[in-house]
């Protein structure tokens, strides 16, 4: 069965940047989620930079989630995010500099699909090889949602 995340993710919702800094990746995030939903830059820029503040979202071995919940979000929203250059300022638990952010929003009001998504994200992301093998595709974005969507 493929993971429940992907049914929100699609090719064009995978980037890969050049950006150096953790402030950088997030606007590209930004940037591109205003393209996918309702909401507008300032409310997701927000909502993202609460969430950062409460506590990082860089969980380690190269992986960042930042994920939100706002009010109102219309349907549940993926973005993968590669970095070209690896992200030394996002202050991961693990001290180790980001490569890969996967970035999650839901609406609030719907804690459940919320969860759905953030354990969808972790256990696949966990599994031997999914990280080196996306980081290994490039720039190949068909190849990284392959990665992403295998059963």
């Amino acid at each position: 069965m493929k993971p429940e995340f992907v049914k929100y993710l699609q090719q064009d919702s995978i980037l890969i940047v050049d950006c150096d800094t953790k402030k950088k990746v997030l606007d590209a995030i930004v940037a591109h989620a205003c393209t996918r939903c309702t909401m507008d830059e300032d409310q997701i820029r927000e909502a993202i930079l609460k969430r950062e503040r409460m506590m990082t979202t860089g969980v380690g071995k190269g992986l960042a989630l930042p994920h939100i919940r706002i009010s109102g979000f219309p349907s549940p929203l993926v973005i993968v995010v590669v970095c070209r250059n690896p992200i030394t300022d996002y202050k991961t638990l693990d001290e180790e500099p980001v490569k890969l952010a996967v970035f999650f929003a839901a609406d609030e009001r719907d804690p459940e699909a919320y969860l759905k998504l953030l354990g969808s994200i972790s256990s696949r992301l966990k599994e031997d090889n999914v990280i080196p093998s996306i980081l290994a595709a490039g720039d190949d974005r068909k190849k990284i949602f392959e990665i992403l969507s295998a059963e």
